[in-house]
């Protein structure tokens, strides 16, 4: 990153927050990518969700898409609730627009997350800091599915039951892969079909010194060798469904999978897959209108 980056497309849409949840998820499916959502004091009710189109794609072709989505998702609200901009951001420095807004945070109770360049942060007396570096690939801790993931992580490790090896499907940034090694999982395997997120999870398991813990590579689910005491998926809910009978397969008898990326309005969807497939759900948590599930 740092790169001046000619051809991203900046897509905004503010609505109300049922609604505002439906875009976040069809922005997340479309550009492959995070998005982030802001909750606005007035109008009251109203969420923010911002996303980014890269000129690699059929841009075209994803606008298109967006409106029709747009205007579809219009007629569930009152008339002028819901608004769509395009913001072209050609000829701008995108990675020093995002690194200024990219400052360390508690995403978590246990975890404080920062970027490499911020060079002193306090932590509290058992906090732990996770240093990211993101580039393009999803993961800064920030967005509500990634914090659910983490605080059902340290939930299992308070409980005793965060066992090893653990694997981290679609790692992203690697932030959760980096998290379960922080918390003392001597072998965490993470995966993902994004070149570019093997990558920054390569790095920022360098960053925070633990490459020795961490073996990142793109292997496909159904190649990884072995099973895991604890499978984590921050996915959608169509990759959640379409994933689930080989995530199951590489849990160990007793072992948990922790699912996040799902709109609260997918979690019934989502578990009962699971529990066809013999899972108990332990653990069901909502945040902001994303759900996570935990099952044995």
């Amino acid at each position: 990153m740092g790169d001046f980056i000619s051809s991203w497309i900046q897509i905004t849409i503010q609505a109300p927050a049922a609604q505002a949840d439906a875009a976040a998820d069809f922005l997340a499916q479309l550009t492959g990518a995070g998005v982030e959502t802001v909750e606005l004091d007035a109008p009251a009710g109203a969420v923010r969700v911002i996303g980014y189109l890269s000129g690699s794609g059929d841009t075209a072709a994803q606008r298109a898409a967006i409106e029709a989505f747009a205007h579809d998702l219009a007629e569930q609200c009152q008339a002028g609730a819901l608004s769509l901009c395009f913001k072209d951001l050609a000829g701008q420095d995108w990675g020093e627009n995002w690194k200024q807004n990219f400052k360390p945070r508690a995403v978590s109770q246990t975890f404080v997350v920062a970027p490499p360049w911020e060079r002193s942060v306090r932590l509290g007396e058992d906090q732990k800091l996770i240093v990211i570096d993101p580039g393009q690939a999803f993961g800064t801790g920030q967005h509500e599915s990634t914090a659910l993931c983490l605080q059902r992580l340290e939930s299992l490790d308070d409980k005793g039951r965060l066992g090893s090896p653990v694997l981290d499907v679609g790692c992203g940034s690697g932030i959760l892969a980096l998290a379960a090694a922080k918390l003392g999982v001597p072998k965490v395997v993470a995966i993902d079909i994004d070149p570019e997120a093997v990558r920054c999870t390569a790095e920022n398991a360098m960053h925070n010194g633990l490459a020795a813990q961490i073996e990142v590579s793109d292997t496909s689910l159904e190649q990884v060798r072995g099973r895991f005491a604890l499978v984590m998926a921050n996915l959608t809910a169509k990759d959640l469904i379409e994933l689930a009978e080989p995530l199951r397969a590489k849990m160990e008898l007793g072992g948990y999978l922790i699912c996040s990326g799902m709109l609260t309005t997918q979690l019934d969807q989502v578990r009962q897959v699971f529990e066809g497939l013999g899972l108990s759900l332990i653990e069901q948590n909502a945040l902001a209108g994303w759900g996570a599930l935990v099952l044995v």
